[in-house]
């Protein structure tokens, strides 16, 4: 009977999970979809080009935490499951995916980065937030989103091999590596010529 309430808890997830607040804050606040600007992509970072700092915060704080929110409420609702962290892995990618194929805008979403780093915070907090910090020197340094997002999710790959995290967080961090350079791979083109704005 678990395996059909962690099946339902994934749909869920995927639901929640799918919430492009982006969109949502340009449309409420700003009456701007800002899918026909800019990068078109509904993440934190078109928004803050579009909408501004303020909104462009605060979806990249609620992208974050529908990630964050749902493997907290299944590390709580399904803790006494023999395999708990496998669990919370599949959690954190199906919020992932959620996210960058969200069914409600026909699977045309964003990037992922955002989502990603959140449900790694819950997943494995010393991780999650050593790839903050990763986002954080590299955009500082080069100013440049794509780069700090990418640099951030590949050290996750690192520092959960390095320690010697379980098998599955491991796999699951590299499928996610190349899920989010996949979504990149616009950014990465204008990057090798020189055409990538800057923040």
């Amino acid at each position: 009977m678990i395996f059909f309430y962690q099946f339902l808890f994934l749909i869920i997830t995927y639901l929640i999970s799918a919430i492009p607040f982006g969109l949502i804050f340009g449309k409420v606040f700003a009456k701007v979809d800002i899918r026909e600007f800019g990068s078109k992509n509904i993440g934190a970072t078109n928004a803050t080009r579009i909408l501004g700092k303020k909104l462009g915060f605060l979806t990249l704080i609620f992208d974050s935490l529908k990630g964050t929110i749902m493997v907290i409420i299944g590390r709580f609702s399904f803790y006494e499951s023999n395999h708990l962290h496998l669990f919370l892995v599949l959690v954190s990618f199906v919020a992932i995916c959620a996210h960058i194929y969200p069914i409600y805008l026909k699977f045309k979403g964003g990037k992922g980065i955002a989502t990603t780093i959140g449900t790694i915070i819950a997943l494995d907090f010393s991780v999650g937030i050593l790839a903050v910090c990763f986002w954080i020197l590299t955009f500082v340094s080069f100013r440049v989103s794509a780069v700090a997002s990418l640099v951030s999710i590949f050290s996750t790959t690192i520092f959960s091999t390095a320690y010697g995290a379980p098998l599955s967080q491991i796999i699951f961090c590299w499928a996610v590596f190349i899920l989010v350079f996949v979504r990149h791979k616009e950014n990465i083109m204008r990057l090798l010529t020189g055409e990538e704005k800057k923040i």
